[in-house]
């Protein structure tokens, strides 16, 4: 974990939610040791007091934070050990995913909004759709019942009434 920051953790990372699904063991093995570290860093034995706290613990990670990276989950471990997460003196399950929460806002999101803003002109292949669909209508000649080949049956009084309306609606 010296290798990474918040940035190349989030870049080069492993996503939780896949590393769960190809080696669940072997992954909650890793958060779980780190978890047990960081308890013991910062001496929080009375609120983790059975291997059932811990489990629970990692469950609830992997549950509300699926997209984050394992490496990224380790360095929000290694940012409450060193003091920078409030943990206003209990170091619970609520406190590890607030913190989480915390370092997932500071830095996980605004990188996320980067890379989408990056990938965004190429998303739509900066085509004006205003344009091009303008450029696709055709307008259809306008033809009478006659040249689209109907009939009606009106007679020519009909056909008087009909012009009369149209002038007085003008």
């Amino acid at each position: 974990m010296k290798l990474h920051n918040s940035a190349s953790a989030f870049e080069n990372g492993l996503v939780l939610q896949s590393a769960e699904i190809h080696d669940p063991t072997n992954i909650r093995m890793l958060l779980l040791s780190q978890l047990q570290r960081l308890v013991s860093s910062v001496n929080a034995t009375r609120t983790f007091k059975s291997e059932e706290d811990y489990h629970d613990c990692i469950e609830d990670i992997i549950e509300v934070f699926p997209s984050l990276k394992v490496e990224e989950v380790l360095i929000c471990f290694k940012e409450i050990r060193q003091g920078k997460h409030d943990m206003y003196g209990t170091l619970c399950t609520a406190a590890i995913i607030k913190s989480l929460h915390t370092y997932e806002s500071l830095n996980t999101i605004p990188l996320r909004e980067q890379k989408h803003k990056a990938l965004e002109p190429y998303t739509n292949g900066m085509i004006d759709w205003k344009q091009l669909s303008e450029a696709l209508t055709v307008d259809q000649p306008k033809r009478s019942l006659e040249e689209l080949g109907g009939y009606v049956h009106v007679t020519e009084q009909d056909l008087k009434d009909i012009e009369k309306a149209k002038k007085e609606s003008k």
